[in-house]
């Protein structure tokens, strides 16, 4: 059985862009409430009614941030029914309350943000209310309950067709980024195979007709014995001839950082680049520089970053160092720490516990071309490591 993947984002909701809007409209629904009390608000308690007319106010008021604040749809749809209903009662008595309707506005278009008809519905209840609320008034003052449905209908279509946008946008944006992920793959996988074809072109046309040369002048060898030491002086002349072609294609397969600079200048850049902020280092070169084959080279850049990367995981040091030092007949690389060391045999349970095979593919590769792989070490007294390989 098959199991797909799909890229769905769970990571937490980002709540920065819900904040302003929350304070948007509870500052609105303040400011509203705030000011119908100070214009309408004239409590009397001699009566029932006049008990429950004091008490309307502060139940529209529930009711909206019931409305704002509900977690399903049926509860916000409750909450701006009854804010309603108590309002329709409080414009009937004083038209002052009509401020009201603006907080209600906005809530009718947010009660449901996925679906405009159920805003302007309430919205058009809204207006209808408000307009029942002006009749007995200057004609012209029941036209402003419809101007105002109209204005905010436009606005809250307007904001629904930006959210819409903006989510299509986000979209596009997500699947422009799996697509540059899926073509970068596939550049990369391109160029392996392509680099692949390249060396397997090159070893056949080179190596594998030079060895096929070594053979058939070693058989010839066997047959004419008076010719034996031109034999070996052809195969030996074809056999260092495919030994320099094997080092230019080794040369050819140096990594980027060694292409354009010196070995020191990858090594010193490296140093800069990787080390964590607040750890110190620095490249010490010592004795004359000497060109070096490019696998050497390549196996010195590769222990100085297997180096670096086991101080800064499991040493917590304050300096990391590099010397590399040109003998008579060698060239030697330590990756020096002056972190919390460890005792000489964890480095192999340290490897196990983190999961990490460079020290064993570092080694294989030291040991390639006869060279020496050192780890000094000690609790408490930082760690060394050291490469060895002659030249």
């Amino acid at each position: 059985m098959t199991h797909t993947h799909s890229n769905t984002d769970i990571s937490p909701p980002d709540t920065s862009a819900e904040t302003p809007r929350e304070s948007v409209w509870v500052g609105l629904i303040g400011v509203a409430f705030v000011v119908s009390m100070a214009l309408a608000y004239r409590p009397t308690f001699e009566s029932v009614g006049g008990v429950a007319e004091a008490l309307l106010p502060w139940l529209a008021l529930a009711a909206m941030l019931l409305a704002f604040s509900g977690r399903s749809l049926a509860i916000r749809l409750s909450g701006i029914l009854v804010a309603m209903a108590a309002w329709y009662v409080l414009a009937l008595s004083d038209d002052r309350w009509t401020m009201l309707s603006f907080a209600l506005y906005g809530l009718a278009f947010i009660v449901d943000e996925t679906r405009l008809e159920v805003g302007l519905a309430l919205a058009g209840i809204i207006s209808v209310i408000w307009a029942i609320a002006s009749i007995g008034g200057p004609t012209w003052t029941l036209l402003i309950p419809f101007l105002v449905f109209a204005a905010a209908s436009t606005i809250a279509a307007v904001i629904q067709r930006i959210g819409r946008m903006t989510a299509e946008q986000a979209r596009l944006i997500r699947q422009l980024e799996s697509t540059r992920e899926d073509l970068a793959a596939s550049e990369r996988s391109r160029g392996a195979l392509a680099e692949r074809a390249r060396l397997a072109g090159e070893i056949h046309d080179t190596l594998a007709q030079g060895f096929t040369s070594i053979v058939l002048l070693a058989r010839s060898g066997k047959r004419s014995a008076e010719r034996t030491q031109v034999t070996l002086e052809s195969i030996e002349r074809t056999a260092q001839e495919n030994l320099d072609t094997a080092r230019r294609l080794v040369a050819a397969s140096q990594p980027d950082e060694l292409q354009m600079v010196s070995l020191p200048d990858a090594l010193r850049r490296h140093l800069q680049t990787t080390l964590p902020k607040g750890v110190g280092g620095d490249l010490e070169v010592t004795g004359t520089p000497v060109s070096l084959p490019g696998s050497t080279e390549t196996v010195l850049l590769r222990a100085a970053q297997e180096g670096i990367r086991n101080a800064c995981i499991h040493a917590r040091p304050n300096r990391v160092d590099i010397t590399l030092a040109y003998l008579d007949g060698a060239v030697t690389l330590d990756v020096s720490d002056d972190g919390v060391g460890f005792e000489e045999n964890q480095v192999r349970d340290r490897g196990t516990l983190t999961g990490g095979q460079g020290l064993a593919t570092l080694s294989r590769r030291v040991e390639s071309l006869d060279g020496k792989l050192m780890i000094e070490s000690g609790s408490g007294r930082g760690s060394v490591l050291t490469v060895s390989l002659p030249v």
